[in-house]
């Protein structure tokens, strides 16, 4: 299994097929491509570029981040964020369009 960051865990108060409607319908619209979409496993795989750890001096980059959904109860739904990091890029372009984790994190659960 590939190296993966929990960088969001949130608890949901409505039906799994609402809220993985709304989450990749919430990514289409924050602009961020939804590479691929698995109802029956609850995996959502989303390419952006993202800065989960920034240190002073060093700083892990992810191209990709992993949604997995679970069904808890009838009403109840938990969503779980995670950052892939990229081992070999150690800086983004001034061209290339990057999300911050935490403004992302607050459009997606509003």
């Amino acid at each position: 299994m590939w190296l993966r960051e929990l960088v969001h865990s949130a608890t949901l108060h409505c039906d799994y097929a609402t809220a993985f409607a709304s989450l990749v319908s919430k990514l289409v619209e924050s602009k961020i491509d939804v590479t691929r979409e698995d109802k029956d496993r609850g995996e959502i795989v989303a390419r952006s570029l993202t800065c989960p750890v920034n240190l002073i001096f060093w700083r892990c980059w992810s191209d990709e981040l992993v949604f997995e959904v679970k069904q808890i109860a009838s009403d109840t739904t938990q969503v779980k964020i995670y950052a892939v990091p990229n081992l070999f890029r150690y800086r983004a372009s001034k061209d290339e369009k990057t999300f911050e984790l935490r403004e992302l994190v607050s459009q997606l659960f509003i």
